[in-house]
């Protein structure tokens, strides 16, 4: 079955993904492992950051926390999934409860990973959620 052309550009780039969370040390340790696994990085370290990369960046997929100064993080979700392309998203948080994870789901999240995770985890579910979102 041949690929559509978003496909084959992305076979033939490194991915990129934009990373959202107020720890810097944090975003600065996963942007390291994640370039060491072969992904393109973006950041952005609060709200307003995050809402201008989505506008203004091209990326196939965000990572954001949900618990940071000014926002809850639903709003990056829903802006990240209302682009004229969507980005699958992953949310990583260290408060999960049933009820957060639904939050993020209903926002348009694709996927929740409670903090701490590892890198080997969190590659996984990156190729997992780009596999599911491609089809």
């Amino acid at each position: 079955m041949p690929q559509n052309d978003g496909n084959r550009d992305r076979a033939q780039r490194k991915l990129r993904i934009l990373l959202v969370d107020d720890e810097r040390d944090l975003i600065d340790a996963y942007t390291r492992l994640l370039a060491r696994a072969g992904f393109d990085c973006l950041c952005a370290f609060d709200h307003d950051e995050a809402i201008a990369r989505i506008e203004q960046e091209a990326f196939d997929l965000m990572i954001t926390d949900l618990s940071m100064p000014r926002s809850n993080g639903l709003e990056i979700i829903r802006r990240a999934r209302s682009r004229s392309r969507p980005v699958p998203v992953i949310v990583m948080t260290g408060h999960s409860t049933p009820d957060l994870n639904a939050a993020a789901r209903d926002a348009g999240a694709n996927t929740c990973l409670s903090k701490p995770f590892s890198i080997s985890e969190l590659t996984r579910v990156i190729r997992e959620t780009l596999a599911s979102h491609a089809k």
